[in-house]
């Protein structure tokens, strides 16, 4: 079916109302063992340029072009299922030797044990962050770009993505609740939970409520006290707020997304000074499926970045826009189209991109 997917909180158990372009099914081996994954692939072509006053001494003006092509990611889950426990494992290949969405590198995405009860689950292993409106795989996604993602910026998003640990999660036909402890969720010095030297510890807590008028509440957020960021900063702690609503209404659907992100940092007295990265960041978003095997999709994203460590005033800011098309020609294979226009600026600089993108995905 065409308008289905599992986007982070349905990953976590609850069923929220998404799209993609084709569906997963398992495939089964016997009463214990299924699988399923999917293969992606994309042709993009971006143009970006820089306007900059040359400050630090660098070009007052720039200008950079690329075209890609590749196989961007292959995943095959292994689903176990031994009654009232099952279990899944993520095996996963990136491009270019990219990491994981969470920041491993050694090809496996997730990998947890579950223990059903009559009140809820725990889960145990390495698995998403429940944070977040966006799908963290291709075939969850309705375009091939997320909100916050810019070809030459990066991902400037500041949701967690999730890391080693337990959870505990209860859902029925309306509510979801989670909370997990986790080694890291922001990606701060991973399998170090505690303990002498570099170390961290994370938190999560989350809460949807999906009413009968098509209508689906979402709130969460996140702490993690850590020693490093992924850049080998000093800090003292991350934590962000996430809320997202959602609204079916026949074949449209409506999201509107905000949050708001803060880390501390520690600075050494030479590079940087003790100062905050904050992040406030949303989308809006609407989805027409204009048939059974094909929908339309307008996206509009904000994120606004400011960190106090730099010299002087730096905050960079950009706005997304994006309109995508996804066809499915049959139930395992789909066909994104995408055009995407940001428009950033700083205090110091003005930044334009134009990304086009066709992704090809194969799921069973």
């Amino acid at each position: 079916k065409l308008h289905t997917m599992k986007n982070k909180i349905a990953l976590a158990s609850a069923a929220l109302i998404a799209a993609s372009s084709v569906s997963q099914a398992e495939i089964v081996i016997n009463d214990f063992l299924s699988f399923e994954g999917f293969v992606d692939m994309s042709y993009s072509h971006s143009d970006a340029k820089w306007d900059t006053d040359g400050t630090f001494g660098g070009p007052t003006d720039r200008k950079q072009s690329t075209n890609n092509f590749a196989v961007d990611q292959v995943e095959i889950s292994w689903l176990f299922d031994f009654d009232p426990v099952t279990a899944q494992i993520d095996t996963t290949y990136i491009a270019n030797g990219g990491l994981t969405t969470m920041g491993y590198n050694d090809n496996i995405e997730q990998a947890f044990v579950t223990y059903h009860m009559e009140e809820g689950a725990i889960t145990a292993g390495r698995f998403y962050s429940m944070l977040g409106f966006e799908a963290f795989k291709a075939p969850g996604l309705y375009q091939y770009s997320t909100a916050y993602e810019s070809e030459y910026l990066g991902d400037l998003s500041m949701l967690p993505s999730g890391g080693q640990g337990v959870k505990y999660t209860y859902n029925d036909d309306s509510f979801f609740f989670g909370v997990s402890l986790l080694d890291t969720t922001f990606g701060f010095d991973q399998n170090r939970l505690g303990g002498r030297g570099n170390s961290s510890w994370a938190v999560e807590v989350a809460g949807a409520y999906m009413m009968d008028e098509g209508l689906t509440f979402f709130l969460g957020g996140a702490y993690e006290d850590a020693d490093q960021d992924g850049f080998g900063r000093a800090i003292d702690d991350a934590w962000v707020i996430n809320g997202y609503v959602t609204y079916e209404m026949g074949a449209w659907l409506f999201a509107a997304e905000t949050y708001y992100g803060q880390m501390d940092l520690d600075g050494d007295g030479v590079v940087a000074v003790d100062g905050k990265d904050k992040v406030w960041a949303g989308l809006l978003m609407a989805n027409f499926a204009y048939s059974d095997d094909a929908s339309v999709t307008g996206r509009y994203s904000y994120s606004r970045f400011d960190n106090d460590q730099l010299v002087g005033s730096n905050k960079p800011a950009f706005h997304k826009w994006t309109l995508a098309h996804n066809y499915a020609f049959t139930d395992n294979l789909g066909l994104v189209t995408e055009y995407s226009y940001i428009n950033g600026n700083s205090d110091m600089d003005k930044y334009r991109e134009h990304l086009a993108a066709v992704e090809l995905i194969f799921t069973f």
